[in-house]
């Protein structure tokens, strides 16, 4: 089965209280316990804007494995694949925000 990008939402105050190191904790567990999938990857804008909160990327290769994060942090499925060049590995493999991996 193929699966999308999924995008989660956090905001300011989730941001402030840490919530982005729980969820990055969460995930790195996950990755792990699922013997490093090649191309798994828990994802951020390089640019955020603190202001506004900021938004998490799961790569298609997260899932099935993370499937009990999108639940928790209703990630919503993406129709399009996020500009790579854009993002930086939060958790996971490094190689992910590469233009020439490909998502399934």
């Amino acid at each position: 089965m193929v699966y999308p990008w999924y995008k989660i939402k956090l905001t300011l105050s989730e941001v402030e209280s840490g919530e982005m190191d729980i969820l990055r904790g969460a995930f790195s567990q996950v990755y792990i316990a699922s013997n490093a999938p090649i191309g798994m990857a828990l994802l951020t804008d390089r640019n955020f804007d603190r202001q506004d909160g900021c938004f998490l990327y799961l790569t298609p290769r997260s899932l099935p494995h993370a499937m009990a994060l999108v639940k928790a942090y209703s990630a919503l499925p993406q129709q399009e694949t996020p500009v790579r060049r854009r993002l930086v590995c939060l958790s996971g493999d490094p190689n992910s925000v590469r233009d020439d991996v490909v998502d399934f």
